[in-house]
């Protein structure tokens, strides 16, 4: 067999240009559940990593998504794929810049000049829905994200092709591919509409304004449409950048700012920002981290924030007789064949890094939690997976991930205690009122 047979083969024909998006996007996400393809050369890693981003860069939308996702998932795919994959998380196939122009004028009904003093033609990060370009306005270096033509269509596409497949598996649950695509239809909606993202950015700006750490770009309502949005210019490294040249405790201090973040929203604010890949934070050596792209928040109801914040306290406290109570509420045991001490185990598991003081994140901790939570899982067919847990599930994912690249090292437990003890002060989600 020739070595682009092997190539064609180890993709299971995710990257043949025949095949659909979403057929790609659920075959690439549940070869990276499984692991199948963990153990190649590196040559044929570094090729397959090169044969899928040129082909998930020029699909866009939840083909890319997914890749984005498995680019940072430690364990994953090989590291060599994951290392080209990386490419997905600013782009590589970028709109030419006339059509972007168009794209913007018709937007405001101006041409380009007055809407902004300066417009960079070549764009500073190319994602999954649109591209960000620099400009100047009144003065001020500011960035201006804009839409594909036509990705919310792209992406509804998508989610109908996945539904048919399976993208369930992918996403590592068993539970109603209806309920889970609906609950990501809902959420990708809400991504394409970029003045709904503006609401949010300005939001989690006030709910974060006392604290010094963090640093939200300011949104300008006068040049944000439902498919350009502008923030101002904010500065820093990458993630990988930052990892590779900070000290062990600049990491860590970047580390504990994510992680308290992170569960701040949640826990006090009923807020997620539901979309922790590597390419939405810029780090500053002894500054602020700087979060970006508020597209897809998930906000949560007060019943469920209890739920979750009485399951965090048993845990914490080692109260196993108590588990089961605080475990029903949530909504997850599926079957009366649910192993209530399976998932104690599991959950002693997950909450390590909070239950092991100085605890570090790692790679190795990020591959064993996705093995357990799928494929060692005896509750996998017995577990149920309401709306509200499928994007919080993602921090086990993608915020471990993050952390693991960081090496950090924290009061972890620390840091959720205050923030399960903190009172809930839900805010209130753009376009609508918080009654619950």
């Amino acid at each position: 067999m020739g070595k682009r047979d092997r190539l064609q083969a180890l993709s299971t024909g995710w990257a043949r240009r025949t095949l659909s998006a979403g057929r790609m996007a659920a075959s690439l996400g549940k070869a990276a559940v499984k692991g199948a393809i963990a153990t190649v050369t590196d040559d044929d890693a570094l090729a397959l990593g090169e044969m899928l981003t040129e082909r998930m860069d020029e699909m866009k939308g939840l083909t890319m998504k997914i890749g984005q996702m498995v680019s940072y998932l430690d364990g994953a795919v090989p590291e060599g794929t994951a290392r080209v994959l990386r490419k997905l998380q600013r782009g590589g196939r970028p709109l030419e810049t006339d059509v972007v122009i168009s794209i913007v004028e018709r937007a405001f009904g101006l041409p380009i000049s007055e809407i902004f003093e300066s417009f960079e033609p070549e764009p500073l990060a190319a994602a999954s829905i649109g591209q960000v370009h620099g400009a100047r306005l009144s003065g001020t270096d500011v960035a201006v994200k804009v839409q594909y033509p036509e990705i919310a269509k792209t992406i509804e596409v998508d989610l109908s092709n996945a539904s048919r497949i399976g993208l369930l598996a992918a996403l590592g649950t068993s539970v109603s591919s209806s309920d889970v695509l609906g609950e990501l239809r809902e959420r990708f909606r809400e991504e394409c509409d970029y003045e709904r993202e503006a609401a949010n950015t300005e939001l989690f700006r006030a709910l974060f304004a006392d604290d010094p750490r963090v640093a939200i770009p300011r949104t300008f309502a006068e040049r944000t449409r439902a498919n350009v949005l502008t923030t101002a210019r904010m500065s820093g490294q990458s993630l990988y950048d930052f990892a590779a040249t900070a000290t062990q405790a600049q990491r860590d201090r970047a580390g504990e700012i994510v992680f308290a973040f992170a569960f701040r929203s949640i826990f006090q604010h009923g807020a997620f920002n539901g979309d922790p890949h590597p390419g939405n934070y810029l780090f500053n050596a002894d500054g602020p981290v700087v979060f970006l792209d508020f597209g897809c928040v998930r906000f949560f109801d007060a019943r469920f924030l209890e739920a979750w914040k009485a399951l965090a306290r048993c845990v914490l406290d080692g109260r196993r007789r108590d588990f089961a109570d605080v475990v029903l509420p949530t909504g997850i045991v599926g079957s009366d064949r649910f192993d209530f001490d399976a998932h104690w185990e599991l959950m002693q598991y997950l909450y390590r890094p909070f239950l092991t003081p100085g605890f570090r994140y790692d790679q190795a901790y990020v591959v064993e939690s996705l093995d357990l939570l799928k494929w060692k899982n005896p509750n996998l067919r017995y577990t149920a997976m309401p709306a509200q847990w499928l994007f919080a599930n993602r921090l086990q994912w993608g915020m471990n991930s993050i952390l693991a690249i960081l090496g950090a090292t924290g009061d972890w437990g620390g840091i959720l205690r205050r923030a399960v003890e903190s009172p809930i002060a839900l805010a209130p989600k753009p376009g609508s009122e918080r009654r619950d």
